[in-house]
């Protein structure tokens, strides 16, 4: 019972941040946000441009066409996987092609992974406003999924803990952050998740009895435990010398 609880809770906590992150109007790939016929230009495109790195590795088919892929991703807007592929893709070539090419790309991905298309062709302004879920919704996030969490960092038997930490934002990267980064978590709502910190004292320049009681951003690798949720830290910043 105590196991569904959280898991409950957590659910509970990505529907909200879901609903927050994207408003009254907001989408998730599964309200059709791409049509047949831009799939089938992204399936073009993938084929003389894409495939021959993808289809030639079975671990390669493997995180495109299946679940891995929708959970390398998932819980996020499409804006991240979009831009992942327009620095890195093709590996001969990355960002070599106009947008269209990319964002027709990323239907046919989306048809391929089993996601219905719909009237509209999707674009680049709507990437950051539909929510990518697997085929049955939101769910709690993946164990080693990268993430933010902001909250207060207060002492904990064996360790730390991060308490008051409203929803958790994934990342793409979690030894580091940037400015951006930085402002839009010193914004984040708090909440009432308590999160555990695993491998705090090990962040470089960071003294964690220096900063007990303050306003941090962590990065790190997400676990969900039968006794809660820790998070595998790979950096921390200071946001404020308070908390709420």
């Amino acid at each position: 019972m105590f196991k569904a609880n959280i898991q409950i809770s957590i659910l509970i906590v990505i529907l909200i941040s879901a609903c927050e992150a994207f408003g009254q109007t907001g989408k998730t790939v599964l309200d059709g946000v791409f049509t047949a016929a831009q799939a089938t230009r992204g399936q073009a495109n993938y084929d003389a441009n894409c495939a021959k790195c993808h289809d030639d590795s079975a671990a390669d088919i493997i995180s495109i066409r299946q679940g891995q892929f929708v959970d390398r991703w998932r819980e996020q807007s499409l804006a991240p996987l979009l831009t992942f592929m327009r620095t890195n893709m093709p590996k001969d070539n990355p960002g070599g092609f106009d947008e269209r090419f990319y964002v027709d790309t990323l239907a046919y991905l989306l048809q391929e992974n089993g996601f219905q298309e719909g009237q509209a062709e999707l674009t680049a302004a709507d990437v950051p406003n539909i929510l990518l879920v697997g085929k049955d919704g939101p769910k709690p996030l993946p164990t080693g999924a990268l993430v933010i969490a902001v909250g207060c960092l207060a002492p904990a038997a064996g360790g730390w803990n991060l308490t008051n930490v409203g929803s958790l934002v994934r990342t793409r990267v979690s030894d580091q952050t940037n400015p951006d980064e930085l402002k839009t978590s010193a914004k984040q709502a708090m909440g009432d998740q308590t999160l555990q910190l695993r491998n705090l004292e090990l962040v470089e320049k960071f003294d964690p009895e220096a900063h007990k009681g303050h306003k941090l951003q962590i990065k790190g690798s997400y676990n969900k435990q039968t006794a809660g949720v820790r998070v595998n830290v790979g950096s921390a910043e200071m946001l404020a010398a308070s908390c709420p």
